[in-house]
């Protein structure tokens, strides 16, 4: 995994070394457009990716292509390798795309229309298995090759884990958590044996252990100024839209989206943040560590990125801009490997 230097003081334009400042995000430098969809090659296989996951073993990328319901697997080159998983509601079929995982021989995506985890091999790309459950699942996350964590967990459970066979190894948390700000909800393993249940749109999260006690609240409090400024901006966008009338505003102020968890090596992991509705949205990588705190905040020099994924050497971004496809950014201050 990436492994950037993190910490909470610093200048706008730090030397090698020095920790980002929570008050003015560095920029990450784009190296290169690894795949740009409106080529003609490459728009026979690449649609419209919402999110992005880097596979360590072969060194591929995978997007979620959610209105195709399937997983797109190319090189770092931007060549294409194959798909995972086709619409449908048969055996090895999916109804709704929501997340995926790649193990070291299998992929598993989990399908909220069909309320199914799907299993495909790693190399033949078909179907090895299906796990059901009898209920809606909200999201789902990989703790190694043979278990993984779903969400909701039964029996009013928050969360649930699974061997990759099917068979239960407990569940714990209360799923009365889910009843307040569900929608874009998220599930993650951010390393050191904690899970992130994430509430995007609110924003607040809580880290679990795998024993099912409650290591910390997410709450974003070293960012509250960043909050507040992008709260303001929206309601001046709001005004100017005539979206907010002089008597009393009917809409409140903006909110901020957080998503996209992803471990990193040395104790942290990152999150995507932007703000909602403004003319131009920024899009930022936080660094938390596992206690959940804000330590450092990084920005895609391009607005409106969709999804991203991390390599040790490398940062990707799906782009949503005048040109949508996957650029590759150069990491800040990337450490030596440990």
């Amino acid at each position: 995994m990436l492994v950037l230097a993190v910490g909470s003081t610093a200048c706008s334009a730090p030397g090698p070394g020095i920790p980002p400042s929570l008050d003015q995000p560095i920029t990450l430098e784009r190296v290169r457009t690894i795949v740009r969809q409106d080529a003609t090659d490459a728009t026979t296989w690449l649609h419209r990716p919402t999110k992005l996951r880097y596979d360590a073993v072969s060194g591929h990328l995978f997007g979620l292509e959610w209105a195709d319901d399937r997983i797109v697997e190319f090189t770092a080159d931007g060549e294409f390798v194959g798909y995972f998983g086709r619409g449908g509601e048969g055996p090895g079929e999916i109804g709704n795309l929501r997340d995926f995982a790649i193990g070291t021989g299998h992929v598993v995506v989990l399908d909220t229309g069909n309320g199914k985890l799907v299993f495909f091999d790693r190399d033949t790309r078909a179907m090895r298995r299906e796990i059901r459950r009898d209920r809606r699942l909200h999201g789902m996350a990989p703790i190694s090759d043979t278990l993984l964590v779903v969400m909701p967990g039964p029996d009013g459970t928050l969360l649930e884990l699974l061997h990759i066979d099917g068979r239960s190894r407990g569940s714990f948390g209360d799923a009365s958590y889910l009843e307040t700000g569900t929608f874009g909800l998220s599930l993650s393993h951010v390393g050191r044996g904690l899970l992130l249940v994430l509430k995007p749109a609110i924003p607040e999260g809580r880290l679990y252990r795998l024993d099912g006690s409650l290591h910390a609240e997410v709450t974003f409090a070293e960012l509250e100024h960043v909050l507040a400024e992008w709260q303001g901006e929206f309601t001046e966008t709001m005004e100017r839209s005539r979206l907010v009338d002089a008597g009393g505003r009917r809409i409140s102020g903006g909110k901020l989206w957080v998503g996209e968890p992803r471990p990193l090596e040395g104790g942290a992991f990152l999150l995507t943040a932007t703000p909602e509705n403004l003319d131009t949205n920024p899009w930022e990588l936080w660094v938390l560590d596992h206690d959940g705190r804000v330590r450092g905040r990084y920005a895609f020099a391009e607005t409106w990125v969709r999804g991203y994924a991390v390599s040790p050497s490398a940062v990707y971004a799906l782009g949503l801009g005048d040109e949508y496809g996957v650029y590759e950014y150069r990491p800040p201050h990337p450490a030596s490997p440990r």
